[in-house]
């Protein structure tokens, strides 16, 4: 099976005004598809960069980066992001910012409409498809956005620490319908968070990063079935472990 995200030697240098900063180091990364695989690691420890990298916004120094077994040489439809903060168009309303990557692509009009129309309803919006994004929560943008995203059929979801700045019972929600939408999916999905406790229970596997430059220092799977609703796995013995070793992990390089 070819891998669906594949990082190999990946280095990352940015230049700046008082010299150069080496974000990650000797990165490799294989990613299967189908997988959600979480990021955790200090501020700064190239997590985002990591991220950009795959997207295809930023460009590696050196190493390779493949999706799909094809290089990755810019931003590209099958691989779609999502932002901490909502990035919607405010001219538009909430169906059509769902519908807005399907027109870029000339998706004939009825066929975005019902696929706006799906995805509305899978993250709960579908009674406020004519609204316009300004009269809907932080929370409620964040999922229209997630429901941009897939709108446009990626085979890989790229997501920024997209619950960040929510509140803690906005995030569990959407937390828990994330993990539903993969679940229903079957998308690959890359995470980037601070959190560990929602790194493990969203995730098959949860790798830390160390301290700059950025490199994986333990790549952990996590036992848990997707059918799980999260309030069973916040007390799972397997899930609680699973935890500690990444909080130990991350504990252990500051």
């Amino acid at each position: 099976m070819t891998p669906r995200v594949r990082l190999s030697g990946v280095d990352h240098t940015y230049q700046g005004r008082s010299g150069s900063v080496q974000a990650l180091d000797r990165t490799d990364l294989t990613i299967q598809p189908g997988e959600f695989v979480s990021v955790v690691g200090a501020s700064g420890c190239g997590k985002t960069t990591l991220l950009r990298i795959v997207a295809g916004f930023v460009r590696a120094t050196s190493g390779t980066v493949e999706v799909d077994g094809d290089q990755v040489t810019g931003p590209a439809p099958e691989r779609g992001v999502v932002f901490q903060r909502p990035s919607l168009y405010p001219w538009l309303s909430v169906a059509g910012n769902v519908e807005f990557g399907l027109k870029m692509r000339r998706v004939p009009r009825a066929e975005r409409r019902e696929t706006a129309r799906r995805y509305l309803e899978l993250v709960g919006l579908a009674d406020f498809a004519d609204a316009a994004p300004y009269e809907l929560s932080g929370g409620m943008q964040q999922r229209c956005q997630i429901a941009r995203v897939l709108a446009t059929e990626p085979s890989t979801v790229l997501m920024d620490e997209p619950f960040g700045a929510l509140d803690a019972l906005t995030r569990e929600k959407l937390q828990a319908e994330l993990r539903a939408l993969w679940a229903a999916e079957e998308r690959t999905v890359l995470f980037v968070t601070h959190s560990v406790e929602e790194a493990v229970l969203l995730s098959t596997r949860v790798l830390v990063m160390s301290p700059r430059p950025g490199r994986v220092i333990l790549d952990l799977p996590i036992a848990s079935d997707p059918a799980d609703d999260l309030a069973t796995l916040r007390t799972s013995p397997d899930v609680l472990a699973a935890a500690e070793k990444v909080r130990a992990a991350v504990t252990a390089i500051h």
